[in-house]
């Protein structure tokens, strides 16, 4: 049977592109039958599917997710990067520290469920390597403990355990494959409880939804009904139509069986709740505000095949590590991010496949958004797109969930197009990550530039970066208001960097005290942000008496607002009474 797949919310187009992967996988492997390469196939509007080839996916769902987080590949190529620091003498120390703690860790999980004397020798033996004479030794256990790495039934458990622990549990509960319960399975096993747990109910499902549009009689019904008897939802309808008539049957599916949230002309006997999708699923008993027409057993309805569409979402999106906050209050969080647009689904495709070969690339933000937006020639075709990121991070078991939406207007689009490598100069990382991460959301990437500045006036830090972040701020809003053309504003953005830098040296040259420059950065920053511009007047003029300069005519704007609002004003120069390297920063002003 043939059945369409439409596009829609954001988790089952996420869930349609790691199906149509999985499919081409198992078909580039030989995992599925070159009977079914033509199975599933693309559409403007989806995916369209023979059913025949359900029963293989499991198989190819399982060794794709072998393949992409193998432990055994990580944990060599982690180890053969730090062989190359072990030969290095000033390297040596450190890099033997984190070679011993990796084969320790992993070798221990390891002996957690097979015996190997071998690699308890090596654990053993590794930590007698202290000096550099012991390299040869050092190389002999890490390839001997490469190869019991890399041996089938060892990778396996550890990986298993991994993507089941790290990836799978971020999007669904202890659902089938995924519960403790069944933690000891291999891989035949697992093939075997994906099957009967998301594909034999999609194929009893689908059988009696053509069965409903064929019978001629009540024993038709019971009769199938009794076939298939082991299959939950059935029984209740066995029940239920033991003494109906057809008519009633048929009226009984139209105005009782509700149909499904996702994929709406499909029945639904299942709920959408967190153990089948967690980021934003909502406990069945705990879904007040969600009954289906007042059932309370019925919060939110959802198809077998929605449901089995779903438990492809992880391998559609792409999974990447990222730090939540700034400096002291980082967090390093595991999150799924994907790209959504309007378009048709070969391009979605394309565009979330791009995104994963970025992030493998570990390419920043910038450059993927500008990467992503090159396609869009016109205006008109950007709108119909309109494209947008998502990311969200999930804890099912502490049931937390932080999704983010990363909408990508036509002024943005342009932005990017044209300035995004400007961006680079912004460093650390982290704050250019946060930076763009804010505009995409729609918010004033200001909170970042003062958690910037205030890095750099903290550790004494001197760096183009936030003079580019003010810079880049004030193009993103100009091209907000429809100004492409951003030569005027950046020549009196730079003129209010260059007055700071002037500033700073006059200081230096008085005083030569870089703390002064340091309290004076301070108090011009606590008034920038609290948008208090007399406070922020009253200390540049005092600075200016004391350096026995003119004040110049630019500051109005601090007043006025009517070239640069008072952020762009203040910040400006502040990140230049903070920059004191010339040749660098002199280039970079001029860009």
């Amino acid at each position: 049977m043939r059945i369409e797949l439409h596009m829609g919310e954001w988790m089952i187009n996420m869930g349609l592109v790691g199906l149509y992967r999985v499919f081409e996988y198992g078909r580039q492997n030989g995992i599925i039958s070159d009977e079914y390469k033509d199975s599933v196939t693309v559409k403007p509007w989806g995916i369209e599917l023979d059913t025949d080839v359900l029963p293989q996916l499991p198989k190819a769902y399982f060794l794709y997710l072998l393949e992409e987080y193998s432990v055994a590949r990580r944990e060599c190529e982690k180890l053969d990067s730090y062989i190359e620091q072990v030969k290095k003498e000033d390297q040596f120390k450190n890099a033997v520290s984190i070679i011993k703690k990796s084969i320790s860790d992993t070798g221990k999980k390891i002996l957690k469920y097979f015996p190997y004397p071998l690699l308890e020798d090596i654990l053993e033996k590794v930590k007698d390597v202290k000096k550099a004479e012991h390299t040869n030794q050092l190389l002999e256990y890490i390839n001997e403990f490469k190869k019991i790495m890399n041996e089938q039934k060892v990778n396996e458990k550890l990986t298993f355990n991994y993507f089941k622990a790290a990836i799978l549990q971020s999007f669904f509960g202890q659902v089938s494959f995924l519960n403790v319960a069944k933690n000891n399975l291999d891989l035949d096993g697992h093939i075997e409880e994906f099957y009967k747990s998301y594909v034999v109910p999609v194929l009893n499902d689908l059988r009696f939804e053509q069965t409903i549009k064929t019978i001629y009689s009540s024993e038709e019904m019971n009769t199938f009904l009794e076939t298939y008897n082991d299959y939950q939802p059935f029984k209740q309808l066995k029940r239920e139509w033991k003494k109906k008539t057809v008519e009633e049957i048929r009226e009984y599916v139209r105005t009782k069986i509700n149909k499904c949230l996702l994929f709406n002309e499909r029945f639904a006997f299942y709920n959408f709740e967190e153990m089948v999708f967690s980021p934003i699923g909502v406990a069945k008993d705990n879904a007040f505000n969600f009954s289906w027409h007042f059932d309370s057993q019925q919060p939110k309805p959802l198809s077998s095949l929605a449901k089995l569409v779903l438990l492809f979402a992880p391998i559609g999106s792409t999974v990447y590590f990222k730090n939540e906050g700034i400096n002291e209050q980082t967090e390093r969080r595991l999150y799924a991010g994907f790209v959504q647009t309007d378009a048709t689904f070969a391009e979605v495709l394309q565009k979330n496949n791009h995104f994963s070969q970025l992030k493998k690339k570990r390419e920043p933000f910038n450059k993927i958004v500008s990467q992503l937006v090159q396609s869009v020639k016109k205006e008109s075709e950007y709108a119909v797109d309109h494209l947008f990121f998502l990311e969200f991070f999930s804890d099912y078991s502490s049931k937390k969930t932080h999704l983010h939406y990363y909408h990508l207007p036509i002024y943005l689009a342009h932005y990017f197009k044209q300035y995004a490598d400007r961006l680079d100069y912004i460093k650390p990382y982290d704050y250019r990550e946060q930076f763009v991460q804010y505009v995409l959301r729609g918010a004033d990437p200001i909170h970042v530039i003062y958690h910037y500045l205030r890095d750099c006036v903290k550790n004494e830090r001197s760096t183009i970066g936030p003079y580019i972040a003010v810079r880049e701020r004030n193009r993103i809003l100009q091209f907000k208001k429809g100004v492409r053309d951003v030569a005027t504003t950046d020549k009196r953005v730079s003129a209010l960097f260059m007055q700071g830098r002037e500033i700073r040296d006059a200081i230096m040259r008085s005083s030569g005290s870089e703390k002064k420059v340091t309290s004076i950065a301070y108090r011009l920053l606590n008034a920038a942000k609290a948008g208090n511009r007399k406070n922020f007047m009253d200390t540049l003029l005092r600075i200016y008496m004391a350096a026995d300069r003119p004040i110049s005519p630019i500051f109005l704007n601090a007043l006025h607002e009517r070239d640069l609002d008072f952020s762009t004003v203040a910040n400006a120069f502040i990140a230049g009474l903070l920059a004191n390297q010339y040749k660098e920063e002199q280039e970079e002003v001029q860009a």
